[in-house]
């Protein structure tokens, strides 16, 4: 059964071999025909439904289950491939030309994001729960008194730690393997912070590229807009 993961992944490949297609094929007369048209308008109607997620997310405040992100996904990837369809990989005009480019840049950083920014954001949890466990494992050790008075006491010239009459060596040897425990803990929970640190680097950097993003597509939408008022105003060929 397919999952949202495999549809947006044949999706995402279907119009990226449609866009490649400009290399192999061209037709100068299918957009402008009653099927091109056609095509055009049902792609550009779709393309139209990707701006309820924001709409909802941003205006409404919906979220998650409410608002779910595949919806958007589908729609913004299903309709560039029908407008791909409609142009039938031939430029008529410089309009048409930053409509497709505008397009493709959109959905492209729409699928580049939507996978790295779902890796970054799951790895960076996932990081963050590593952390809290080592902490309270710190905490927990860092509590015994005990331990901490061997792990804090210098060793002798010999590098031998020097040991207390009334120390049981059974005991001794148990604590001094809890000290290596607390200190490997130590560093771990070094490195961690400096991991969770550059994940949250790289998740805010993503936040950034959702707003150029949301920018690409008012872009799209404006040079969209431009390019269905020119077609009205010269007319429909496939009418005639």
């Amino acid at each position: 059964m397919l999952n949202e993961r495999k549809i947006t992944g044949f999706l995402a490949i279907l119009f990226v071999a449609l866009s490649l297609g400009f290399i192999v094929h061209r037709s100068p007369t299918f957009a402008g025909g009653f099927l091109g048209h056609l095509i055009g308008i049902v792609g550009a109607l779709i393309m139209c439904l990707t701006l309820i997620y924001p709409f909802k997310k941003r205006v409404q405040k919906k979220r998650g289950k409410q608002n779910p992100l595949h919806s958007h996904i589908y729609f913004g990837l299903i309709g560039p491939c029908l407008v791909v369809i409609h142009a039938a990989h031939k430029f008529a005009n410089l309009i048409g030309v930053v409509v497709f480019l505008s397009m493709f840049v959109v959905v492209f950083s729409g699928i580049v994001g939507k996978f790295l920014f779902r890796k970054v954001n799951r790895t960076l949890k996932q990081h963050q729960n590593d952390l809290s466990l080592l902490r309270a494992r710190f905490e927990e050790l860092r509590k015994d008194a005990s331990l901490v008075h061997v792990c804090l006491r210098r060793p002798d010239a010999s590098g031998a730690v020097i040991k207390d009459d009334d120390e049981n060596e059974q005991t001794e040897l148990e604590l001094e393997g809890k000290c290596e425990e607390l200190l490997e803990i130590a560093h771990a929970i070094a490195e961690a912070e400096y991991i969770e640190k550059a994940y949250s680097g790289a998740k805010r950097l993503f936040t950034r590229w959702i707003r150029i993003h949301y920018m690409l597509t008012v872009l799209l939408f404006s040079v969209m807009i431009v390019h269905i008022l020119t077609t009205f105003y010269y007319g429909f060929r496939w009418l005639r």
